[in-house]
């Protein structure tokens, strides 16, 4: 890889209040900033209210919409608790709050009510911490499911793999193939570059269940 560009701030985010409603868990940034305020009220709403919303992201790069419920909110990352096809959930998805230019409520699509009806919900089980700055959101995914796939959009790359060490600035990540098979040693990248980050879903369960065995383990 070439030289990478100089990371943002990644300061810890600052979370002044919790609000639940089921099993979901709203963090809001207590410091009173206007800016992107109603994407982020959007979000809130959708998470509190539970109702099914097509997330748009930053065009410019080509990234891709996301379907689903928000589960939870901080002031730099979301959670969605993905659709595939309409009807079947699919793990999870985690996106910069930043990259979000629309959030359209889909909650009057019977179709969807239909069939998540019929097919049933997985019950919640992954929130944000509460240190929701990139490494943390990183310790989280792979507290959860050992094989996350990471996005960094804006370079057009995509990884799945198993996070090794997450350092102050990069983090080190050992990669599977789309073919099931390991790279021989980890890879070093920027917390900054991430823009996405998905764990539970098929694709990385799919990877998990048939792909070779990771070395050393």
């Amino acid at each position: 890889m070439g030289e990478m560009p100089s990371m943002p701030n990644l300061a810890n985010d600052t979370i002044s209040t919790t609000t639940e409603k089921t099993s979901t868990a709203i963090r809001v940034d207590s410091s009173g900033s206007k800016v992107r305020d109603s994407i982020a009220s959007q979000l809130i709403a959708a998470a509190r209210d539970q109702y099914p919303v097509q997330i748009w992201r930053e065009h410019e790069w080509g990234a891709d919409s996301v379907y689903g419920f928000v589960v939870d909110v901080s002031p730099r990352w979301v959670a969605v608790q993905c659709l595939a096809d309409s009807v079947y959930f699919d793990g999870y998805q985690l996106l910069r709050v930043e990259d979000v230019i629309d959030v359209v409520d889909d909650r009057e699509n019977g179709f969807i009510e239909r069939g998540i009806a019929s097919l049933g919900r997985p019950e919640v089980d992954f929130h944000l911490p509460d240190v929701a700055n990139t490494a943390e959101v990183l310790r989280a995914a792979t507290d959860h499911s050992e094989l996350v796939g990471i996005d960094m959009e804006k370079r057009d790359q995509f990884f799945v793999g198993v996070v090794t060490t997450l350092g102050e600035r990069k983090f080190d990540m050992h990669l599977i193939g789309a073919d099931g098979a390991w790279l021989h040693d980890p890879g070093r990248w920027w917390y900054g570059d991430v823009t996405r980050v998905m764990f539970g879903d098929r694709y990385t369960h799919q990877l998990k269940r048939f792909g070779e065995s990771r070395p050393g383990t």
